[in-house]
């Protein structure tokens, strides 16, 4: 089911930059590094629900969001204003506890952890997080009796996550031409989301977080939108799915 963000009504307010009060990495000493999918799944486990400076001139990803929807580029760079918004809109939490807190705003999140020998990570998650850009985890239990995970990655492993989950989409869709078709991940600036719950996933529309979506297939529907992510071959947009 395909949820309308309330990042419709922020394109009319202008919405501010989304900022959270993080802390630095030392806070964050004796957390677990973070992971999602494996080959050939998402690091969910399934196919469930980047960072790019808007106005960077980058033709080809300007160009790569306007394929997927997005409407003709009137602001410098190649983006539409609705495009800018969305990246400007980005939540950047600072720290991996502060990601948490910041989806508790939006969703049932109950007794959140760092904790790297907390059991309700996948059991491989840790396997791939120096290749998947990831520092840190978190988990957080949803009112949908499943768990909410989060990957911390910082802005400089943002790119990285994006590339491992691009390459992993591209090996699915060999298989299936839908493979990763609604998307795989919820992010903001330095981090990333998987939410199994539906409800928890209409609950992050309302997040600001922008839906990664890597498969070439993927066509957004009605007023959705999509803008440029940080690598080539994925977007960025606002129709969440569940």
């Amino acid at each position: 089911m395909r949820v309308t963000r309330a990042l419709a009504a922020a394109v009319a307010a202008g919405a501010m930059v989304v900022s959270l009060a993080g802390c630095d990495d030392k806070e964050q000493a004796g957390t677990s590094q973070a992971g999602d999918e494996r080959p050939g799944k998402d690091r969910a486990g399934e196919d469930r629900t980047g960072e790019e400076e808007a106005g960077s001139g980058d033709e080809e990803s300007a160009a790569l969001g306007q394929r997927n929807g997005g409407a003709t580029s009137d602001l410098p760079g190649g983006l539409t204003t609705r495009q800018k918004l969305m990246l400007d809109n980005l939540p950047e939490s600072g720290a991996v506890m502060a990601a948490g807190e910041y989806l508790q705003r939006f969703t049932t999140c109950e007794q959140y952890s760092i904790d790297p020998a907390d059991t309700r990570y996948y059991p491989m998650d840790e396997e791939f997080d120096e290749s998947w850009g990831v520092r840190f985890r978190g988990t957080c239990n949803d009112a949908g009796d499943s768990y909410i995970r989060v990957f911390w990655t910082g802005t400089d492993g943002m790119k990285t996550f994006q590339e491992a989950y691009r390459a992993d989409i591209a090996e699915r869709v060999k298989k299936s031409p839908s493979a990763g078709i609604d998307g795989g991940f919820a992010i903001g600036r330095d981090f990333a989301v998987i939410a199994p719950d539906p409800d928890s996933v209409r609950q992050l529309s309302s997040s600001f977080l922008l839906v990664l979506n890597c498969n070439p297939n993927f066509e957004p529907v009605g007023d959705m939108s999509t803008a440029p992510a940080q690598v080539d071959g994925c977007v960025l947009t606002d129709d969440f799915t569940d």
